[in-house]
């Protein structure tokens, strides 16, 4: 079914207010990578204990202890699965977010920095094309003639 106008209201619509949820989606996933790369979190050793699959593939979800014995998640898994048998252990830092990271963060940080930056530009491209542009010629359409004599 075609209708005149679709592009815009895709774009209007769903794409710029759907690039401004992944964009948010995106920095909460971020934060707690790259706090993680920097060094800042609990550390201590995160254990496989279930493999979980599903249509998806498998991943594994294991225990985090934290070495001083005060932080506790289950049912948590680790960035870049590490590929463990059931029962292993491996360092783990936890920044609280909804896995635990390798020592060092991995390069979670990275894939996430890489999708904030491409989601923030799709989000400034609608900020321009849409509520941006459409105000400046509505108030241009709304401002009086000046008749000069």
């Amino acid at each position: 079914m075609y209708f005149p106008g679709w592009r815009t209201f895709w774009w209007r619509y769903i794409a710029g207010p759907g690039a401004v949820v992944v964009f948010a989606a995106l920095i909460a996933l971020l934060i707690p990578a790259l706090s993680a790369h920097e060094g800042h979190g609990r550390h201590g050793r995160w254990t496989a204990t279930n493999i979980l699959c599903g249509h998806n593939g498998c991943n594994e979800v294991g225990t985090f202890l934290s070495a001083d014995g005060g932080d506790r998640r289950t049912r948590i898994s680790m960035f870049a699965d590490p590929h463990l048998a059931i029962g292993q252990a491996a360092p783990a830092v936890d920044t609280g977010g909804d896995e635990v990271y390798p020592p060092g963060g991995g390069d979670a940080w990275w894939h996430d920095l890489i999708g904030v930056s491409a989601a923030g530009l799709a989000v400034a491209a609608w900020l321009w094309a849409f509520p941006i542009r459409v105000l400046r010629r509505r108030r241009l359409r709304q401002q009086p003639d000046v008749a000069v004599a």
